[in-house]
């Protein structure tokens, strides 16, 4: 088990080492509740790994985990989806639905972490077209 700055370390590394530079301003590496802004808290309490979510004065979540690798997780699904919504909006074709962008470029970057990311990845999108097909026109 890490402690809160072993986790900060290991997490700005994992992420910096693929994607360089980053905004890290949504991340928050120290305890959260809800007196804090609004945002997402990265900490370690009670030998466990806290992922909080805080918005409008309120926890809206508090996923608790022993692996750091869900933690990693948690933090690059914040990261990636700001680079791939940038990407989708550039790349946007008329027409076309202009998530086919961001999800290739979502599932490019979790590439990037192993099979076993892209594979959770690729899985989680196919969900979210089940219910919301791509809308071309």
């Amino acid at each position: 088990m890490l402690s809160t700055i072993e986790l900060e370390k290991y997490i700005k590394k994992e992420i910096s080492d693929r994607l360089g530079k980053v905004n890290w301003r949504e991340i928050n590496f120290k305890e959260g509740n809800e007196n804090s802004i609004e945002g997402t808290y990265i900490f370690v309490q009670n030998r466990e790994y806290h992922i909080l979510y805080t918005e409008k004065g309120k926890v809206r979540e508090d996923r608790v985990t022993s692996e750091k690798e869900e933690v990693l997780w948690a933090v690059m699904d914040i990261i990636s989806f700001d680079i791939a919504m940038e990407h989708a909006i550039k790349n946007k074709e008329g027409g076309r639905d202009f998530r086919r962008e961001l999800f290739k470029k979502e599932i490019e970057i979790f590439a990037l972490f192993g099979i076993k990311f892209e594979k959770k990845k690729r899985q989680e999108i196919e969900e979210i077209l089940k219910k919301n097909p791509y809308n071309d026109i």
